[in-house]
């Protein structure tokens, strides 16, 4: 049980340092991390995870917009803020939340096997993106892209659907940007900005779906602190240290943890 909290509080913590800037992929081990602690408290169980980070997660969101609250402004000789970007990737956004929310709402009334569903939704996402991630890496920069609106409006639905699911979009935004060759300054604001708003609308689909009913208010914000002292932390240490070997291990740790939530929920799915 004691091992089962430090997992937890180790997964909580890490969304301060992620959202800090530093060792951008961290996110993703964040739900697997917190999901595989969860299963072991018996008052709460795996599909109480994502219930309790969302909260946690737009507090973070928060630190990161007051922390780069001065980089939303136009680059020099780019017309376009922050906001130009999320605006495009909106209305995906949007469509991929509400289907996203629908799918955990089916998770939801399963009540026999919901625990089993969420580890094995969690375990997938977890592979798909670090999957994901390493296909970018080996493909190198994108030289042809989709042409807009249909780019933003693909890539908005997925990440808002993937996001509603696993709390994962990171790579996926990532990839959307990236190629635009936005100055650090409009890269990290877009992205401060997008998941600020994404994991706010991402409320009413949360508790509309019963992702709360294991995760109350009260219960989430005593965690809080944690996520400021990740912020603090990762604020700190992100100029001191290059984050490319950590990320690496971290991507790494994520696909193997993916791999065994996905088979111990699919072994739980079988047994019943």
């Amino acid at each position: 049980m004691t091992f089962a909290w430090f997992l937890v509080f180790l997964a909580i913590f890490l969304i301060g340092v992620t959202k800090s800037g530093f060792g951008s992929g961290m996110g993703l081990i964040v739900v697997p991390l917190t999901a595989l602690g969860m299963s072991h408290i018996p008052s709460r169980g795996a599909e109480a995870a994502l219930g309790l980070l969302l909260p946690l997660l737009v507090f973070g969101d928060l630190i990161a917009i007051y922390q780069y609250r001065r980089l939303f402004r136009p680059a020099p000789g780019n017309p376009h803020s922050a906001l130009h970007h999320v605006r495009l990737l909106m209305p995906g956004t949007l469509i991929g939340v509400l289907l996203g929310g629908l799918l955990l709402w089916w998770f939801h009334r399963q009540q026999a096997i919901v625990s089993a569903l969420m580890r094995i939704e969690i375990g997938l996402e977890s592979i798909l993106l670090v999957g994901l991630h390493w296909w970018r890496q080996f493909r190198g920069e994108q030289t042809r892209l989709i042409p807009e609106p249909f780019r933003s409006w693909g890539t908005g639905a997925f990440a808002g659907a993937s996001s509603t699911l696993a709390h994962a979009a990171g790579p996926i935004i990532a990839m959307y940007l990236l190629p635009l060759h936005l100055p650090r300054q409009l890269f990290v604001g877009t992205c401060a900005m997008y998941f600020f708003i994404l994991n706010t609308i991402k409320l009413p689909a949360y508790a509309a779906s019963g992702q709360f009913a294991r995760a109350e208010l009260t219960f989430t914000l005593q965690f809080t602190p944690l996520v400021l002292a990740g912020a603090l932390f990762g604020f700190w240490v992100n100029r001191r240290m290059s984050d490319v070997l950590f990320t690496r291990i971290i991507y790494f740790i994520t696909f193997l943890l993916g791999w065994y939530m996905l088979s111990n929920g699919a072994m739980a799915l079988v047994r019943r």
